[in-house]
């Protein structure tokens, strides 16, 4: 991992301060008036400021509970009763595949630089497609320490020197404003307990022309899928209330600068792709709607 790399994106999640490595301590530390220090546990920076409390503990008590190789069983239908609760969930499996072409078509489209996965789950889905993306440096981030700890494995078996793995709270990103090119978040959305304190967190780290892209379930487009996930699978802890209609997600969208917004529905399941736009062009674009009318 290129520490020095990472310490230049990072801000301090507690006082914003800029951040630096230090190797002897093997942390990473603030350069604020307070020194808040971030250790590397298990060959990944955590740098999330709190312990989870609420909603968010129980989120992270549920993936720990499915982390490894279970939980990539039913992400990718990898059987017969796996593809059952898949369809249950969505409506259909017909999204899968794509999933895992997913970053290479969102990454292919972004200038050279930082890119940001989040949440990475895994990298069931992704880690295959990391080296394939030479011109950019991955930041793999979730909050779950399982999760990163199975994605870990998979990056350290296939060596891959342009990725760099962090614990981090998408409400609270410890990163810079405008450091990625892309952020691509799939199937974390409607798990996050504060979906639109995400939404200003990824807008927030990405430069003027990034790409925000994902996937995530969206309610009102199947009633078996509003019961199964709003309900059960809340209460579990996979997914966290309030959910989004696709019209919803696109004003949420639209209110934090994102245009050029393309959506593709498969059943109980949105992916979306979007530009963050300069304040020149959402003038621009008034001038050209005010002339039409």
């Amino acid at each position: 991992m290129n520490h020095d790399a990472l310490a230049s994106l990072l801000r301090c999640p507690i006082c914003s301060s800029s951040m630096r490595y230090h190797s002897r301590v093997y942390s990473y530390c603030c350069n604020g008036p307070v020194l808040h220090t971030f250790r590397i546990r298990s060959e990944i920076p955590d740098l999330v400021c709190a312990e989870p409390q609420g909603r968010q503990k129980k989120v992270d008590r549920a993936f720990s509970w499915v982390a490894g190789q279970r939980y990539e069983r039913i992400a990718t239908g990898a059987t017969a009763f796996d593809r059952f609760i898949v369809r249950l969930a969505y409506g259909t499996t017909r999204f899968i595949p794509l999933l895992f072409e997913f970053l290479e078509s969102v990454a292919e489209d972004c200038k050279p630089g930082f890119f940001l996965d989040i949440p990475s789950g895994t990298g069931v889905f992704t880690a295959g497609q990391y080296s394939l993306q030479p011109n950019l440096d991955f930041i793999v981030a979730d909050y779950n320490r399982a999760m990163l700890a199975s994605a870990l494995e998979k990056i350290q078996a296939e060596e891959f020197g342009n990725v760099m793995l962090v614990r981090a709270d998408a409400c609270n990103l410890p990163f810079a404003p405008e450091s990625f090119t892309g952020v691509l978040t799939m199937k974390g959305l409607a798990c996050f307990p504060d979906k639109k304190k995400a939404l200003d967190e990824f807008v927030r780290v990405l430069k003027f022309g990034g790409k925000l892209a994902g996937c995530f379930y969206i309610k009102s487009e199947r009633l078996l899928s509003d019961f199964f996930l709003g309900h059960f699978a809340s209460w579990i802890g996979w997914y966290s209330p309030p959910f989004l209609t696709e019209e919803e997600f696109e004003n949420e969208l639209k209110s934090r600068g994102i245009g050029r917004i393309v959506t593709r529905k498969l059943g109980a399941m949105l992916f979306f792709s979007g530009r963050k736009i300069a304040d020149t062009e959402v003038g621009e674009k008034s001038l050209c709607e005010s002339g039409n009318d």
